[in-house]
């Protein structure tokens, strides 16, 4: 009986060991994404996406394309409560001529996704009916994995580039407020998986 109770506890402590394994390197996978340092994108040409929901995300997205990095500029995830002319302010503070034809004729937006999850729905019918296949997709560091594993998903012919909007480079896990944020965003991608391998898809 004693050793099969040996036996037993061995096996539990080498199974919590594994997981807890697994669970560290992708903890770690999760953290290189969200360190990944920006590359500009080789071939031009593409779609800038911005998803919404942190600061600086639009502006950045806009110089992007000011940088000739992409044709358009889709911003996914507005608040159906924001006005045209209030999205204009943000991009176009001071009222520049060019600023504004720019907006005119190259910068979309849509209010219907609430989630990334939408996000990605809804960029894709756009990129769709627009006959796009690339783009640089812009959110913060912590957004950026769940946000890749959720355009992957909903939007699986699509290439990718990531482009992270760098907040205070002097950030890191010491600091209270980020850590937490990056422990949220990492359980919510884990909820992410599991929800998709429980409905197949």
């Amino acid at each position: 009986m004693e050793i099969k109770k040996v036996r037993s506890i061995g096996i539990k402590w080498i199974f919590v060991i594994i997981i807890s394994s697994i669970l560290i390197y992708d903890f770690l996978s999760f953290l290189s994404i969200s360190n990944k340092p920006n590359n500009f994108p080789q071939e031009r040409g593409g779609v800038i996406i911005v998803l919404t929901g942190g600061p600086n995300r639009i502006e950045e997205g806009y110089k992007l394309l000011e940088g000739d990095y992409g044709k358009k500029l889709f911003i996914a995830g507005v608040n159906p409560i924001v006005r045209e002319s209030e999205l204009i302010k943000i991009i176009n503070p001071n009222n520049l001529l060019n600023r504004n034809l720019i907006f005119n004729c190259c910068i979309f937006y849509e209010s219907k996704s609430h989630n990334t999850k939408t996000n990605a729905i809804e960029s894709f019918k756009w990129l769709n009916k627009n006959e796009h296949d690339k783009i640089l997709l812009v959110t913060s560091s912590e957004h950026m994995p769940r946000s890749l594993y959720e355009f992957k998903k909903n939007a699986p012919e699509i290439k990718i580039e990531p482009w992270i909007v760098k907040i205070n480079s002097n950030i890191s896990l010491i600091n209270f407020k980020y850590t937490k944020k990056i422990f949220t965003e990492y359980a919510k991608l884990c909820l992410t998986r599991l929800k998709y391998l429980f409905r197949g898809s």
